[in-house]
């Protein structure tokens, strides 16, 4: 969940709620007259073991603030570095000296806010071992591309950060913010869609819209149920030298990559608690 830097309640709000990480801003959320407040606000958390995960989002390294961001917050309680608005390869080293310098060993994520960051996905995922993650800025983003929101256009740059982030052996990318706190509805409608397009998780903007995440991305009884039937029939057809099959309780026709689907739903589910075993 994002929580801008210098707001020391909303940060108290974040660590006790029940997202997963907390993303702790300096940027777009920050006034420009609280920036140098909130970096020092932001360096007190970061500089011992936190309760939660702990991100910053730093300023971006056109702004002439990102040094002095990255090295005051490199402190034993960050786990990452998010920086936003990539121009270029050049961005992502001068991050990963800058951590260096510092001796952390934070990883980074990566915001993709512009048309030719998102052409230059995949170079970007693989100019420093430390990118852990990329992301779509989706409100800069949709101003350079011009276009809605939601729409062919912003899908395809969804739809590459993805393919982007697998071909560089990242994991699934989060979803951006959903920017109105106060329609679940649509949260939960944009969120369905996102899991679709192969995201997994999502960035919040404040403790009632983590529910819904999670709710949308936690595997169902119902999925838990038929991830383990296709798992057990695809077994009984190794054990018969056979690798399609059929299951009795959908008619499902069950392929080697199906099989790989069902797996990766019992490891989410092993990883939950929400099963004791993945198979």
């Amino acid at each position: 969940m994002y929580v801008s830097g210098h707001l020391p309640r909303q940060i108290e709000r974040a660590y006790a709620s029940e997202c997963g990480a907390v993303v702790l801003d300096l940027e777009d959320s920050v006034p420009d007259e609280k920036k140098d407040y909130a970096r020092d606000a932001v360096a007190e958390v970061t500089a011992r073991a936190t309760g939660k995960p702990t991100y910053v989002r730093v300023n971006s390294v056109g702004s002439g603030r990102c040094a002095d961001d990255v090295l005051a917050v490199a402190g034993p309680g960050l786990w990452g570095v998010r920086l936003p608005k990539v121009a270029g390869p050049d961005d992502v080293r001068t991050v990963d000296d800058l951590l260096d310098t510092a001796g952390s060993p934070a990883t980074v994520h990566l915001l993709l806010e512009s048309a030719f960051a998102v052409e230059c996905a995949y170079t970007l995922a693989k100019a420093a071992s430390r990118v852990e993650l990329l992301g779509l800025g989706e409100g800069d983003l949709r101003v350079d591309l011009r276009c809605d929101a939601d729409g062919p256009t912003m899908d395809a740059a969804r739809v590459r950060v993805v393919t982007a982030s697998r071909a560089a052996g990242l994991g699934c990318p989060p979803q951006c913010v959903y920017p109105d706190v106060r329609d679940p509805a649509g949260l939960r409608e944009s969120t369905r869609r996102g899991r679709g397009l192969g995201f997994f998780g999502r960035m919040a903007l404040h403790p009632a819209q983590v529910p819904v995440i999670h709710e949308v991305y936690t595997p169902t009884a119902d999925e838990i149920a038929e991830a383990r039937e296709i798992c057990a029939v695809a077994e009984a057809a190794r054990q018969r030298s056979t690798s399609v099959v059929i299951t009795e309780r959908q008619g499902r026709l069950v392929a080697p990559p199906i099989t790989a689907q069902a797996k990766l739903t019992l490891e989410l589910a092993h990883a939950l608690d929400l099963i004791k075993e993945p198979s």
